[in-house]
């Protein structure tokens, strides 16, 4: 048993937020327990049907959260239906879509997280989705996203307590190709991501030119916050919680996201997760045929981003779920 899944399971005695008497706590425990077993049975399950193991791992540990959120209230915890919908009618795993409902356990846990959720009734193709995963940054699903999560370091990490510079990275390499080194189309593309909508670029000084470096996976840039006026600017006192930064699956794991579709906020990849095992394990129960096809790693060119998603999952899904209930404490 990992570090996190024991962690989690420590957490049935002594539940945080919401969760510590009455039905809201035999709930939590009885769906970490769960979450615990469909955890266990995906590790030992091949790709054909893991994806179902983990959703469903998924869907109990946010179940978990609902019960425990200090935002749920009594009259709104107790959630039946996913709230998401998936098309599987699709050749491609990038082209089946999932749409969100008004009501269910997929949009109450964006509540219970206070975060943006996808518009109900607009459908969205895991094209767009998977490249929010931060476990698909290595191996992606498909070679033309623009706009994937990327990875955010406030300079000064962790005694800041205001951000005022950074540095975002992951950043496709065909961003660069496509804007080169025009500051205006940069900041226009990184304004698709809502936590980055109010910083600048950091220009070079003696050049005025965009500061692109490579240290590891994709591109970097170099950001920053900024108040008044040219050339007496002060630097800017905004925390993360104010821009929209989240973590993942550790207090220091920060990344960002974009907004998807018509949504006024960017999407967390813990419900980014949710929707694309959702159509994962719907692909696995009600297309079984399709779905050999597209885990073929002979014949599908997909294959082996599912494989990649499907074994970092086992791992990141009780990491981020104790990630998430830790901060109800």
């Amino acid at each position: 048993m990992g570090a996190a899944l024991r962690d989690l399971r420590a957490l049935r005695y002594d539940p945080p937020g919401h969760a510590k008497q009455g039905a809201r706590r035999t709930t939590f425990q009885s769906a970490l327990e769960q979450c615990e077993q469909f955890l266990a049975a995906a590790c030992e399950a091949g790709y054909a049907t893991r994806p179902v193991q983990l959703f469903y791992a998924l869907s109990q540990a946010g179940r978990a959260l609902v019960a425990a959120s200090p935002r749920i209230g009594n009259q709104a915890w107790r959630v039946s239906g996913h709230g998401l919908t998936a098309n599987t009618n699709a050749a491609a795993v990038a082209d089946v879509a999932v749409t969100a409902a008004k009501a269910g356990l997929f949009p109450s846990v964006a509540a219970a997280l206070s975060v943006g959720c996808l518009v109900s009734d607009e459908p969205v193709a895991l094209r767009e989705l998977w490249p929010l995963l931060p476990e698909s940054v290595r191996v992606p699903l498909t070679a033309d996203a623009l706009l994937p999560v990327l990875m955010f370091s406030q300079t000064g990490w962790p005694e800041a307590t205001v951000v005022s510079d950074a540095q975002i990275c992951w950043i496709p390499g065909r961003v660069k190709d496509l804007y080169g080194d025009d500051p205006a189309r940069i900041q226009a593309h990184l304004n698709n991501y809502p936590a980055l909508r109010e910083c600048t670029l950091r220009l070079s000084q003696s050049m005025g030119k965009v500061q692109w470096s490579s240290p590891g996976l994709g591109l970097c840039l170099a950001v920053q916050w900024r108040s008044g006026s040219p050339p007496l600017m002060l630097a800017g006192k905004r925390t993360l919680d104010d821009l929209g930064v989240v973590s993942y699956k550790a207090a220091d794991d920060f990344v960002v996201t974009p907004a998807i579709g018509s949504m006024p906020a960017a999407l967390h990849p813990f419900l980014a997760l949710w929707a694309v095992l959702l159509a994962l394990s719907s692909l696995a129960r009600y297309e079984p045929a399709a779905w050999s096809k597209m885990i073929d790693i002979d014949t599908s060119a997909e294959a082996n981003a599912v494989e990649n998603l499907l074994d970092e999952a086992t791992s990141s899904v009780p990491e981020a779920a104790l990630h998430l209930l830790a901060s109800f404490r």
